[in-house]
């Protein structure tokens, strides 16, 4: 943002009348504008009343090059030089502010601002500089409209940053219609797939005149183990699906909307709901229903930072019967940091009351291999299964996660227009009701998103989780007929891996169509909890905001 800093730089000295001094700042520019900084300084500085102006053209240089430090320091040098015009010494200042910007000595940066007022020969950037510093510290109104005059006075200088940020000072204040002229600037100028039209795009959507969105799909899935039945089944009934029935397909369909119901400066509030249901071929008692209602508080703490709370309640049922009610409360904190990416931090509580019924296994006569008393299998003698394998309990944990846009070489853009990466780890402590669910788990994850040409989207994602249970299972690894059966001394514990991929192709900004993969694999020393599972789907995606 300072290429006219140097552009003015040599109209200004470039008027002496010696032609071969004219040569020498044409060189020194040329220098400084190709990045060699210490040489284009070196041009001018042994020069006779060019000293200082040598110092602003290399501090000019080094802000360009990100070295900031060194910037300040040859503005500090050049600092009320009687040898440069008012509008050089404006500019001395408007660039110290800079520096001191990126070096985040923000108080510093005020004053410098201050000083290069009405001098400047860079109104536009000292507009931009001046925004950025009100919208750090909060102060949306005063940010506002000197983001929208940088903006308006060079839009070569200073789009799409200033537009960009206009939008988030005008959100601040709750002008939605002015954020969202701000944000479409910025898209229309970057681009749908640039860095910053992308997060533009984003945002824009986030703020809807109405303040309201809802996003719907449904679809076609094919899924090889509908009951997750591993080595032996948990289904005591013999109206339980055989090994061969567990394979079905299915209908899919959600719905999940919010609207925002009041907005004070940069804190906002509303509610959200949504449903989700299945829809079995063939085994239908899977049949799922699951309401949900909320509500959030999101405030944007800085440009760059936002933090909300959330509260979400669900209701279960499978086959019409009542199967679950949760509860969910999470705390989010984001930034986006200048260079390296957004990091998110979690902490969340659950709360689950799994409200099927559950059935007690006949007691053996207490020896492992001892024939049954009443039925074709008995357990361990004093044993109550109902209450071991009771799963209401509530859950604490905490996560973290980065993600990062990755620059792409040029040519490569033609193949990929843009690259995501992301990675995380999550915690999770549970305490059940039955000694059966009590353990605490680690998830590591990773994701890669690639924007593809012609309104293409690739999304992967994969996990690994070790849940690490308290207590040996109650659960036998064999069910010998008419013989009580023997368990485990050992605690349960079990390694997850879980594959997602999705191809989605985007038909208009409100219709597009996907097809995803989803793979898991359970290992566990436990026969009954040890399976696999393959799904496949393809859908009809909706969004309106």
């Amino acid at each position: 943002m300072c290429a006219a800093g140097l552009l003015l730089f040599g109209a200004t000295v470039g008027r002496a009348a010696d032609e071969s001094l004219e040569r020498l700042l044409e060189a020194a520019r040329a220098d400084a504008e190709a990045g060699r900084c210490e040489q284009a300084q070196a041009r001018l500085a042994p020069l006779e009343g060019l000293q200082n102006r040598a110092r602003l053209l290399g501090g000019l240089c080094l802000i360009r090059r990100g070295h900031y430090s060194e910037a300040l320091a040859n503005f500090d040098r050049a600092r009320g030089a009687r040898d440069l015009t008012a509008a050089q010494l404006g500019d001395i200042e408007l660039y110290r502010g800079v520096a001191l910007y990126h070096l985040e000595r923000y108080s510093e940066a005020s004053a410098a601002f201050d000083a290069a007022e009405g001098l400047t020969s860079e109104p536009a950037e000292l507009a931009l500089y001046r925004g950025l510093i009100a919208l750090r510290r909060g102060d949306d109104d005063a940010a506002a409209p000197d983001l929208e005059a940088a903006a308006r006075l060079a839009p070569a200088l200073t789009e799409p940053v200033a537009s960009y940020y206009a939008g988030l000072a005008w959100q601040g204040v709750g002008r939605r219609d002015h954020a969202r002229a701000a944000f479409q600037r910025v898209i229309d100028i970057d681009g749908e797939d640039g860095a910053w039209g992308r997060q533009a795009k984003t945002l824009l959507g986030a703020t809807n005149p109405n303040a309201w969105s809802i996003r719907a799909s449904a679809g076609l899935e094919y899924d090889d183990n509908v009951i997750l039945r591993g080595g032996v089944t948990q289904f005591a009934s013999p109206d339980a699906p055989a090994t061969a029935g567990e394979k079905d397909g299915r209908g899919i369909w959600s719905i999940d909307g919010g609207l925002q119901l009041l907005e004070h400066g940069d804190v906002s509030a509303g509610v959200t709901a949504g449903y989700s249901g299945t829809a079995q071929f063939d085994l239908d008692t899977f049949d799922t229903h699951y309401p949900r209602i909320g509500a959030y508080v999101f405030d944007r703490v800085d440009p760059e930072t936002t933090a909300q709370l959330r509260y979400e309640f669900g209701a279960a049922w499978v086959d019409g019967h009542s199967f679950l009610r949760t509860q969910l409360a999470e705390a989010a904190l984001s930034h986006a940091w200048e260079r390296a990416g957004t990091t998110i931090l979690l902490a969340d509580f659950l709360w689950n009351d799994l409200r099927f019924p559950l059935q007690d296994v006949e007691d053996g006569p207490g020896t492992p291999g001892g024939a049954c008393l009443v039925g074709p299998t008995c357990g361990p003698a004093g044993l109550d299964e109902r209450n071991a394998r009771d799963r209401d309990g509530v859950g604490v944990g905490g996560a973290v996660e980065h993600r990062y846009d990755v620059g792409l070489p040029e040519g490569l853009m033609r193949t990929i227009e843009a690259l995501r990466i992301g990675g995380g780890y999550r915690y999770r402590y549970y305490v059940s009701q039955g000694r059966e669910w009590k353990h605490m788990s680690h998830v590591f994850s990773a994701s890669l998103e690639l924007d593809l040409p012609l309104d293409v989207g690739l999304t992967t994602r994969a996990s690994y989780e070790l849940r690490d249970f308290a207590n040996p299972s109650t659960f036998p690894d064999f069910q010998p007929d008419g013989v009580q059966y023997a368990l485990s001394s050992q605690d349960r514990r079990e390694h997850q891996i879980d594959v997602v991929a999705e191809l989605e192709k985007r038909i208009t900004p409100l219709l597009s169509v996907s097809t995803r993969w989803w793979y898991t694999d359970n290992e566990s020393n436990r026969r009954v909890y040890d399976y696999t599972r393959h799904v496949v789907g393809a859908y009809v995606n909706l969004r309106f905001e």
